[in-house]
């Protein structure tokens, strides 16, 4: 038994070094910029397609493998929302190779997320005032994004060398597709800080990268961030993607919810994290309850396969409500935000 058992944990560890850890997956991404697309008019999309037809990958990625029965148009829009993670490195490059990689060279890793710091089991829901240091964070980058689409600014530290000025805005727009996304998934805003457990992590759970969980008894453990980018579906064929997007908008209680949140001041960057940092703290630790345990271990096989927490019936339910209501609003916001940029 501990033979199997050690050979399981081999394969999960496998499957894990294969798997980068991103922020939903492309399900996720293209679902939220399909709900964007549906909601602009076709002059509104014409304008931002205008701007990422100058990108770089504009023929390598944006508008490769689209499928017959999407536009040319409409595919560029959504390759749009994933393209910042084509761009991370694969864990069989060098380090010294990526600023000069036609495509590694792009990638970013601290502007996918803001460390808020949570301590499991405290009262307060609220955003904390400071968040965890770090060089930038996707606050900070959503805001010039739109700074540089806005035509405010051209000063961007974080342009690669060598691109125009109109192939940054484009780099830029498919930035903030996919960041407004990666800013509704809740652990892209919250870190678990917990000195027994994180002793010298300054980020502590670095956004549940660090934990373990099972969907449920039958199920295998998988890093909890990656259990929640993969929390709404993993099926990113085109037509399924119009299926979900579909789906989700046409949804009475995401209506309802939606327009809920929407009201007063949900209508700024900042408070969608605050938004995500509640959802993680109710729902992803479950307001403490979680029980936390380690995904080194787990993948070491020193961590018996029925002590990783698992979710009830229930609860798993309510989690994948959570992420068809953040995936709905990520959309909706997202074609705000193009919309208000394109008017400009």
């Amino acid at each position: 038994m501990s033979r199997l058992f050690s050979w399981t944990m081999g394969l999960v560890l496998f499957l894990s070094l294969c798997s980068p850890v991103l922020a939903w997956n492309d399900a996720g991404h293209m679902t939220i910029a399909r709900i964007a697309w549906d909601s602009m008019t076709a002059d509104d999309r014409a304008s931002v397609v205008k701007i990422l037809r100058q990108h770089p990958h504009i023929e390598s990625l944006l508008l490769k493998d689209r499928p017959a029965e999407a536009t040319e148009e409409e595919w560029i829009f959504l390759r749009a929302a994933v393209w910042a993670d084509y761009v991370r490195p694969s864990k069989s490059i060098s380090p010294d190779e990526v600023p000069n990689h036609p495509l590694y060279k792009f990638h970013r890793g601290p502007w996918h997320y803001v460390n808020y710091p949570y301590t499991a089991g405290q009262a307060s829901s609220e955003l904390p005032a400071k968040q965890l240091p770090n060089e930038t964070n996707i606050l900070k980058q959503l805001d010039l994004c739109r700074e540089i689409l806005t035509g405010r600014t051209k000063i961007d530290d974080g342009r690669v060398s060598g691109v125009s000025d109109d192939q940054n805005r484009a780099v830029r727009m498919t930035w903030l597709f996919h960041l407004i996304g990666d800013l509704h998934q809740p652990l892209h805003t919250v870190a678990l800080i917990d000195p027994k457990l994180f002793p010298e992590a300054p980020h502590g759970d670095q956004g549940g990268n660090k934990l373990a969980i099972r969907a449920d008894v039958n199920s295998m453990p998988k890093n909890l961030h990656w259990f929640w980018d993969e929390m709404f579906s993993t099926d990113s064929r085109f037509d399924q993607v119009c299926k979900n997007s579909e789906r989700l908008t046409h949804d009475p209680a995401l209506l309802t919810s939606n327009q809920l949140l929407d009201i007063g001041y949900h209508r700024t960057f900042i408070s969608w994290a605050g938004e995500s940092y509640e959802s993680a703290k109710t729902h992803v630790y479950q307001e403490g309850r979680l029980k936390l345990v380690l995904w080194e271990h787990v993948n070491a096989g020193t961590v018996p396969l029925a002590e990783v927490p698992t979710l009830t019936a229930d609860e798993l339910k309510e989690a994948r409500k959570l992420a068809e209501q953040r995936i709905s609003l990520a959309g909706e916001r997202l074609a705000e935000t193009l919309i208000d940029i394109v008017k400009k």
